[in-house]
C-alpha cells in the first residue's frame, strides 16, 4: 500500500497498520485511535488520504449474541467512518484479510470494492527470484525454482 500510495500521490495517514496496532486494553481507546486518524485526514482537505489496515478480520469480526460491548463499539466506529457519518470525503480506507468468511456482514456491505489478490504468477515469481544475486545459482536452476514455487505466496517466496 505504501508504494501504491506514493506512486499515485495519495497521502498515507499512518504507516500500514496491523489490526493489533489498533487494539487497546481500555474500553474506548481503539475507537479513539480510529477517530483521531480520521481527524488527520479532515485537517488535510486538499490531499487524498488513505488508511491501510491488515488483518481487518480481527478488528471487525462477525457479530453474534456473545459479542462483547467493546467489540461492537469498534465495529460501530469503523462503520460510521465507512458510511461517511464521519464525513471525511478525502479518506480512502484499505484493508486486507485472509479470513473474509469471519468478517462482519455490515462491515463488508459498506466496503465500496472487494478485490481478490491471488498468488503470484510464474512470471511474477520469476521476477522476484531474478532479484537474487546471479552468483547464487545457474539460469536453469532459476527456471526450476519458478516451477517448484508454484502456489507460494509472495511472502513465502521471499
Amino acid at each position: 500500500m505504501s508504494k501504491l500510495a506514493k506512486k499515485t500521490g495519495i497521502a498515507m495517514l499512518a504507516p500500514p497498520l496491523a489490526s493489533g496496532n489498533l487494539e487497546r486494553s481500555l474500553v474506548g481507546q481503539s475507537e479513539a485511535v480510529i477517530t483521531s486518524l480520521c481527524r488527520r485526514a479532515r485537517r488535510l482537505p486538499h490531499l487524498i488520504c488513505c488508511l491501510s489496515i491488515d488483518e481487518i478480520d480481527s478488528l471487525a469480526p462477525r457479530r453474534d449474541e456473545k459479542s462483547s460491548e467493546g467489540k461492537v463499539s469498534k465495529i460501530s466506529v469503523l462503520l460510521s467512518v465507512l458510511e461517511g457519518a464521519e464525513n471525511v470525503p478525502n479518506l480512502m480506507f484499505f484493508s486486507a484479510t485472509n479470513l473474509l468468511h469471519r468478517m462482519d456482514e455490515a462491515f463488508l456491505r459498506r466496503m465500496s470494492g472487494k478485490f481478490f489478490v491471488g498468488r503470484p504468477s510464474s512470471v511474477s515469481r520469476k521476477k522476484l527470484l531474478e532479484k537474487l544475486p546471479q552468483t547464487m545459482f545457474q539460469p536453469k536452476v532459476l527456471d526450476r525454482l519458478v516451477i517448484a514455487t508454484t502456489n507460494f505466496s509472495g511472502s513465502a517466496l521471499s
